[in-house]
């Protein structure tokens, strides 16, 4: 939501219960768990966890309000991440990569039975590096969002207005379809689908129940819902979407997968702070991975002055937060404001989910995040 004085003072007067934080097993030492309800009440989140993680997994687990009616909240609740889902993407590419199973920097033209290429610039290569990291010159056009309800092929959206004014490499345009046509390259390359190459990579070997299929999961999937305007179905149905066949999950189709590794993986808290710490120090990553990742590869700063792109995360400099650079990526879908962000200094990390919240944000980081992100430096 990007009107914030209305949308704030909209969400604000919305009659919600408090949420009342749950731990579940013992939370991190010194928090101040009546300011973190104060801050999820602020900005009226409907359900959901929150986590702390360090170099050796989950340190604490808070849990409040329902995943959906009549399912409270528990520590087998899987969320949709939404656009943290960016970041477990770039963690299995990078995985892919490290094993020498992919090269980030290789054209991927010829790879996939249709060309990145940017038609202003048909010579210029389209890597898989371009792709994470918001680079490739390609965008959420309306043709992209027209496509994705009609199952159009990713061919067919290429040809219509999803190409930047800038060429590929000179600039940064935040895609959710660029992030998705990554995983067309990895089943192309690989002669995989994107979903296996992902449990194979990542959430096998790091014992991780996760999926980008809902239906896969045996954990309930937890509802998302929007706080405006109110509605009494929820926006993201949990149980509606693991119902649901998930057709055609196991073989590759580069045309028609790209919906998935932008923002569709479901996991619960305890994997994503198993992925979480996994990225604070090297062993199941090599150091030179986790280096590549927090590098800047590009400034969102058109859209928020306080974020650099590295592979897969954003890079925070906010001083109104913290002092130091954070690391992470956020998620916003159907309701659901979530986030992993890491202290590395500190070698810490934070993990939100919700199952709806107020959307209200200057630019791309909510405030509810914001305000956790507060808390959580010094509190936690």
């Amino acid at each position: 939501m990007r009107v914030p004085g209305l949308y704030r003072f909209l969400a604000g007067s919305l009659p919600l219960p408090a949420p009342r934080l749950s731990a579940l097993g013992a939370p991190a030492g010194g928090l101040d768990l009546k300011g973190a309800e104060r801050v999820l009440r602020r900005h009226r989140s409907l359900g959901g966890a929150l986590a702390f993680f360090d170099e050796n997994g989950l340190t604490g687990h808070l849990v409040y309000g329902p995943a959906r009616r009549g399912m409270p909240v528990n520590g087998e609740t899987a969320f949709r991440l939404a656009s943290v889902s960016k970041l477990v993407t770039a963690a299995g590419v990078m995985r892919l990569r490290q094993r020498g199973a992919l090269d980030a920097d290789a054209d991927l033209e010829g790879a996939l039975p249709f060309s990145l290429r940017h038609p202003a610039a048909p010579e210029r290569p389209v890597t898989l590096r371009m792709l994470m990291t918001h680079t490739a010159g390609i965008r959420d056009g309306r043709a992209y969002l027209d496509g994705l309800a009609r199952g159009a092929d990713a061919e067919t959206l290429l040809a219509g207005d999803s190409h930047t004014d800038h060429l590929p490499g000179e600039g940064c345009e935040y895609s959710n379809f660029g992030v998705g046509l990554a995983g067309c390259a990895v089943e192309a390359l690989l002669g995989v689908s994107f979903e296996r190459a992902m449990q194979s990579a990542l959430f096998e070997p790091l014992g991780i129940g996760a999926s980008y299929y809902p239906a896969l999961l045996a954990a309930p999937v937890a509802d998302a819902r929007r706080l405006l305007p109110p509605r009494l179905r929820p926006n993201f149905d949990g149980a509606a979407r693991q119902a649901a066949p998930a057709a055609g999950w196991d073989a590759p189709d580069p045309q028609r997968h790209y919906a998935l590794a932008h923002g569709s993986c479901c996991m619960d808290v305890a994997g994503l702070a198993r992925l979480g710490a996994a990225l604070l120090k090297p062993g199941f990553f090599k150091e030179e991975t986790l280096l590549e990742m927090r590098r800047p590869h590009a400034s969102l700063g058109q859209r928020d002055p306080t974020l650099r792109q590295g592979v897969g995360l954003f890079i925070l400099e906010d001083a109104s937060i913290a002092e130091r650079p954070l690391y992470g990526h956020q998620g916003m879908a159907y309701g659901a404001v979530n986030m992993l962000f890491m202290d590395l200094e500190k070698s810490r990390g934070i993990i939100s989910l919700t199952r709806g919240a107020s959307e209200a944000r200057e630019h791309i980081v909510a405030d509810l995040n914001k305000d956790l992100l507060r808390w959580w430096l010094a509190h936690g």
